[in-house]
């Protein structure tokens, strides 16, 4: 028998004849060594770990038994197989044994051939049981390694975590269990990590429909693993404060993409939004007293002309008709800004705000004005601009009041350029003062003045489309006929009680 690697093999029995072929059919093996001993329970003594590849054991002449050489091997941690010698008559027995645990067996009288065979098949079962062995040692060391290696990690980046101690970051599985909870978690809110690991991050939430709301779409966007969403959410310390937490949710992902969990990274920004929400309301009220103030103002310059609040309050919704229509059309879209719209709303009452320096014997007359009166009438809008564009030099910046002076200045002017103060024409006009141009001359037409007689709806709009193109822009034309039943409702509603004088509601 020739082998390619080398091992001991013990025999145990007490037949001579069988330890000389076992003898003979070993000696030309190489690097193999024979260690043979009687049969008995003195055979134990010899069983060693180190470099034993094959235990032969005979089971025909009533020494050592199968099971107590197994219990042996066993609680030693020997990996050596068991090649049972049995006698024909022991056949069943030994067959019995090979289903126990043992690896093969051999009849007598033995055959060297089939010996060498079996010997061949029994180191090969010790290399791989060995090899297996090691293998999980070295799996078994290497994520040992690797797990002190991730723990020193996880300690090292739970530190940097707890650092934070202005910041919370918590991390919740994705039932809403709460599986992380850093120490400025614990400063926000006033739980400890023990208080909240393993419980839900709901604990958090105010029980009120638009907290769940918002929760619930959040948790949607995230969970689709491709959103991380940012905002501001209100949530609930532990001494029962509301606070305003500004709020960044993201995907946690495993390597294969899946999502593990949702992990949020807060600051408390109570504070912070009380302090904006006052100012916001200041910032409300100053530029509430500020339009009460420019309407009272250009109500004074109207008062002089027989005009009511009610006129200044239909330019302003004829204005917010046209602006909200324009917005739709493709040439003037990009103008309509939500800044731009507000500003040109809140200034278009000073249009005619130039009217306080044009005498009362002009202003008020009954008659038709002489060209010499007429002369005088068209300096009200060089007046009001002038007046607003020294307001806009000392405020020293652009605000609601250079539209203001705009439309002072150049609602008068005609597209085709026959208009006044400077004959501007077509684009060269301001679009603030070509829209509060029409919403101007609407208003005109439809109320009565004491030298003329209100036109009714229809002949108005009739009016206004036959000057497109020449006293009004063609597309603001076309938006005010899209908006003619608006022009009707704001009129119908916003005209005085010709019985009481009282006025009605506003709409908007």
């Amino acid at each position: 028998m020739k082998s390619e690697f080398g091992g001991k093999v013990l025999a145990i029995s007490s037949d001579s004849d069988s330890l000389g072929i076992v003898g003979n059919c070993l000696e030309a093996a190489i690097g193999v060594t024979l260690a043979t001993v009687e049969g008995g329970p003195n055979a134990l003594d010899l069983l060693h770990s180190e470099n034993l590849s094959v235990v032969l054991l005979d089971i025909s002449d009533g020494g050592l038994g199968y099971v107590d050489l197994a219990a042996a091997i066993d609680r030693k941690g020997i990996l050596a197989p068991t090649v049972l010698i049995a006698h024909p008559k022991d056949r069943d027995r030994a067959i019995q044994y090979v289903e126990q645990g043992a690896y093969d067996f051999l009849e007598k009288p033995i055959d060297g051939r089939l010996f060498g065979l079996a010997m061949r098949r029994a180191f090969d079962q010790a290399r791989s049981v060995r090899f297996e062995r090691d293998h999980d040692r070295i799996i078994e060391e290497t994520v040992e390694e690797k797990t002190l290696e991730i723990l020193r990690t996880k300690d090292f980046l739970a530190g940097i975590l707890n650092s934070s101690t202005l910041v919370s970051v918590i991390l919740t599985d994705l039932e809403q269990n709460i599986c992380f909870w850093n120490r400025g978690a614990e400063n926000i809110f006033g739980y400890t990590a023990s208080e909240m690991i393993g419980t839900k991050i709901t604990r958090l939430y105010p029980d009120d429909p638009a907290s769940r709301q918002t929760v619930e779409t959040l948790q949607h966007k995230v969970k689709s693993k491709e959103y991380s969403v940012h905002g501001k959410m209100k949530q609930v310390a532990k001494d029962g404060r509301i606070l305003t937490i500004s709020l960044a949710i993201s995907p946690m992902l495993g390597t294969s993409g899946e999502l593990q969990g949702i992990l949020g990274i807060g600051q408390d920004v109570t504070e912070e939004t009380r302090l904006n929400n006052e100012l916001v309301k200041s910032f409300q009220l100053l530029k509430e007293t500020q339009d009460v103030s420019i309407f009272s103002l250009a109500r004074l310059a109207e008062s002089r002309d027989e005009e009511t609040g009610l006129h200044l309050t239909r330019i302003q919704h004829y204005c917010r008709v046209l602006c909200r229509r324009l917005a739709s059309r493709r040439a003037y879209k990009d103008y309509m800004t939500p800044k731009f719209v507000e500003d040109l709303i809140r200034s278009s009452v000073l249009h005619d705000i130039g009217k306080v320096a044009i005498p009362d014997s002009v202003l008020m007359s009954c008659n038709k004005f002489t060209k010499e009166e007429f002369e005088v009438m068209r300096q009200h809008p060089i007046h009001g601009g002038q007046a607003l564009d020294d307001a806009v030099e000392r405020l020293g910046k652009e605000s609601f009041l250079s539209i203001g002076r705009d439309i002072a200045y150049f609602h008068h002017e005609h597209w085709d350029g026959n208009g006044y103060p400077f004959g501007l024409e077509a684009g060269a006009i301001p679009l603030s003062a070509r829209v509060v141009a029409i919403a101007d001359v609407y208003d005109a037409l439809t109320t009565p003045r004491r030298y003329k007689r209100a036109f009714p709806h229809e002949e108005a709009c009739s009016i206004i489309s036959e000057a497109k193109g020449k006293q009004f822009d063609p597309e603001i034309v076309d938006a005010f006929v899209e908006a003619e039943s608006e022009f009707r409702t704001i009129r119908h509603e916003l005209s005085a009680d010709p019985q009481t004088g009282h006025l009605p509601h506003s709409v908007d």
